[in-house]
């Protein structure tokens, strides 16, 4: 539990409690009280029956007070029902789960038919989510109980919800929902027993910096110090889709999800709760140039039929061949209606019935299909599909990854299983390979790869405020977006006075609101759903019902993207300004990286995000049949000043064509002891060996929100490069080259000698900062000739 109310219950919380150590009870006194008050103001609608219900429990004394005996309840059941009609607004009974609780127990007392409904029941099952707690119950209500306690004893407010997410099982159809809940503890009330503990306001949120931690969260407030009556009232909220999607999101984001049986069935089990259809069949396959079949079948090709003897003619005038082409989703609600095919035979025969295909696009190249096929006709819609939308592109990059990777072990397995390693090391890994296919003893184990005493270069592009930009992209495509709708309803209440119309506007105001004081984790996903679910319909149904209405609704629709269905002006050129940027970032690296490959063969990868970093290294161990020579360190060290002069005035350069307003940020990272790198086989990549050497790795991590020393000041500035250091015997070179380009104009100014602030993991760092010269008088060549003169 964080300082909003969150907990996550997927920490291993410390929590020795066998049973609730604290006296609870059920009571209706503080509903009677809030009763009371109603009835003493007459120009209350219910002020006549609250007096009336008041007279009515004057019969009933035993309802007024502590109750023990729950037969109580039994026995006066209808004024019971009619006491939490104060509650429980009747008319929405059938469209809130929502329930009352005896404090912390399992089963409600009072309930609404759309709870009864949708969680109780025999064939229902309501878990908690979440892993290393024994008894997840009563570790909820734990935290319920310092929720309730917080407020109404140290008036500590906090949000009043409940932080776990809730899984609920319907043993009848196999349907999986999840939920949330609301609590309202309005009719409770907390009596501390003996002296009470004061806290400052300090020691309270001292607490949360150790919110898994219940057994010392109990020591500073005592559970047993305290009773706690009246009733728990929760509201269900259904986030099926939210949850889902983001754990769909999280599956494909791991590789293996979708190569391994168990992680694909978890993708359809998912898929089928998010299209709340449990008899949903699911299959996906990548698409390759080659269409070599026999690759699939090795490969990621699980259709719903399993059909090996299919070859690629079998697909020729199919709906798969439909999709391909036309690069968009093919549903048949009924397969025996459309032509048959070997595909649609097939199909049938294995009792699909309604079907449809998906084709996955990057780049207006299809990497590959989803499938989804259910037994019954007209059990698919589009609109089920639709609900998925947001998925598909997540969908398509999982194939392309795994593709890629496959790619790279068929290649790796045709070229001794080293293909897709940088041509400076490869030839440590032909070794490896022609020991193991020369061994005589059956041994096929591969020796540790390893390259020790290299020294690393790294350095970094960052496009500054990225993330600020992003989001004020979203906020501004957003606002647009409902201020439109926003004036279209107000053209159609002039017209006709619709109780619906100042629903939605209300909502278009809240929404506007939530984005002007900045979007939270989900806003976005729920002002979207808003726009496309509920503006969109009912603008449609106004324009046939308005005629007059056409021009400004069929402008409200030729604004928004057309295959996102929203506005998408803003954050498309912030897309475009950020990759316009990575993109001539990019190609000065690649074409001085080739020439720098000339001078001193290296490792060298690059990385791009929002922004390009690199990583390097350079020394003897890596080249055969090479010399290697400390000069060589030296003309990378300055190749990597003069491509960041060059890169700097690039995108000054190109800052007129940015569609928003971006620049750049830029640093190098000295690191002059040798360190060792080791090929990972399960990761196929090179990571640095050794617990000192992982130092290195953080820095990296770390550095490019470094901080100067005693200020607020970033290091990183636009218009200058920051070459950060740990010990002063590593910078006097980095002097002289500093003083060779401002003699060449490609740099100017004083140079700033910075101490910077410890960070978590990395102490004692120092930075020399220096700005660009963007009015040089000679252009920024690199050279071999220009790397030898400099130094000397």
């Amino acid at each position: 539990m964080d300082k909003n109310g969150e907990a996550n219950i997927n920490k291993v919380v410390n929590c020795n409690f066998c049973s609730l150590p604290f006296e609870k009870s059920l009571s209706f006194e503080y509903l009677i009280q809030e009763i009371e008050k109603i009835s003493r103001h007459k120009e209350f609608l219910l002020s006549e029956s609250a007096f009336r219900m008041l007279e009515k429990l004057e019969d009933v004394p035993e309802l007024k007070k502590k109750i023990t005996d729950l037969t109580i309840l039994d026995k006066h059941e209808g004024l019971v029902k009619q006491l939490m009609m104060f509650v429980f607004n009747p008319l929405n009974c059938n469209e809130e789960i929502t329930a009352a609780f005896i404090p912390f127990e399992k089963k409600p007392f009072y309930s609404s038919q759309k709870y009864k409904d949708t969680i109780g029941g025999g064939n229902k099952k309501i878990e908690i989510i979440g892993k290393e707690v024994e008894d997840k119950d009563l570790v909820s209500f734990i935290y319920q109980a310092y929720f309730i306690i917080l407020d109404k004893v140290y008036n500590f407010k906090l949000p009043i919800d409940i932080p776990f997410t809730f899984k609920l099982l319907d043993h009848q159809n196999e349907s999986v929902k999840y939920y949330n809940k609301n609590m309202d503890i309005s009719y409770m009330n907390v009596k501390p027993i003996g002296k009470l503990k004061k806290l400052k306001h300090s020691e309270i949120m001292a607490l949360f910096d150790r919110d898994h931690d219940l057994d010392y969260w109990n020591q500073v407030i005592p559970l047993d110090n305290f009773e706690i009556t009246g009733f728990m009232r929760f509201k269900y909220n259904n986030i099926t889709r939210e949850h889902v999607i983001s754990e769909l999101k999280s599956d494909l984001l791991n590789k293996n999800t979708i190569l391994s049986y168990d992680g694909y069935h978890r993708i359809q089990e998912k898929i089928r709760s998010l299209m709340d259809n449990p008899l949903v069949r699911f299959g996906l396959a990548s698409m390759s140039e080659t269409n070599n079949h026999e690759e699939h079948k090795n490969f990621l090709w699980k259709p719903i039929i399993p059909h090996d003897d299919f070859k690629h003619k079998d697909y020729e005038g199919s709906m798969y061949e439909q999709a391909y082409i036309e690069r968009r989703i093919i549903l048949t609600s009924d397969l025996k209606e459309v032509k048959q095919t070997r595909l649609t035979k097939t199909l049938l025969d294995n009792g699909i019935s309604s079907y449809a295909v998906v084709p996955l696009v990057i780049e207006k190249k299809v990497v590959g299909m989803l499938e989804f096929g259910c037994a019954l006709p007209g059990a698919l819609s589009m609109i089920q599909l639709k609900m998925l939308y947001d998925l598909f592109p997540v969908f398509a990059l999982a194939i392309q990854r795994s593709q890629e990777e496959w790619d790279d072990k068929v290649r790796a397995f045709i070229q001794e299983e080293f293909t897709a390693i940088h041509p400076t090391v490869e030839w440590r890994f032909r070794e490896a390979a022609s020991k193991i296919l020369n061994s005589t003893d059956g041994n096929t184990s591969v020796d540790p790869i390893l390259f020790s005493d290299i020294v690393p270069i790294f350095g970094a592009s960052d496009i500054r405020g990225s993330s600020l930009e992003r989001n004020n992209a979203i906020q501004a495509d957003l606002s647009e977006q409902l201020e439109w709708a926003y004036d279209v309803l107000q053209i159609e209440k002039q017209v006709r006075e619709i109780p619906l119309l100042s629903d939605i506007s209300y909502k278009i105001r809240t929404h506007l609101k939530t984005i002007r004081q900045g979007l939270k984790a989900g806003d976005e996903v729920s002002i979207v759903e808003f726009l496309k679910h509920e503006i969109d319909p009912f603008l449609l149904l106004i324009k046939e019902r308005d005629p007059e209405l056409t021009g400004p609704i069929d402008k409200y629709f030729n604004m928004l993207d057309p295959e996102l269905g929203v506005l998408y002006k803003k954050r498309k050129a912030f897309e475009d300004s950020l990759t316009l940027i990575n993109d001539n970032v990019t190609e000065i690296i690649d074409k001085e990286q080739e020439k720098a490959q000339d001078v001193f063969p290296h490792y060298f990868e690059k990385y791009r995000t929002d922004g390009v970093e690199y990583n390097g290294y350079l020394g003897q161990s890596l080249v055969k049949n090479l010399t290697y020579n400390d000069m060589y360190l030296k003309n990378i060290r300055l190749w990597q000043l003069l491509v960041k002069v060059k890169i700097a005035r690039r995108i000054r350069e190109i800052q007129p064509e940015l569609k928003i307003k971006l620049d750049i940020t830029q640093l190098v990272l000295v690191h002059s002891n040798p360190l060792s790198i080791a090929f990972r086989q399960d990761e196929k990549k090179f990571d640095v060996a050794g617990a000192y050497n992982i130092r290195y790795e953080i820095i990296k991590k770390r550095i490019d929100k470094a901080m100067v020393k005693g200020s607020n000041e970033r290091l990183t500035q636009v218009g200058k490069i920051a070459i950060i250091y740990s010990h002063a015997d590593e910078i006097a070179e980095y002097k002289r080259y500093i003083e060779y380009m401002m003699a060449q104009g490609y740099l100017k100014g004083v140079v700033e000698e910075l101490e910077l602030e410890d960070l978590k993991g990395a102490s004692g760092l120092r930075a020399l900062r220096v700005e660009v010269n963007f009015n040089p008088a000679q252009s920024c060549k690199i050279d071999q000739k220009v790397l030898e003169k400099a130094v000397e």
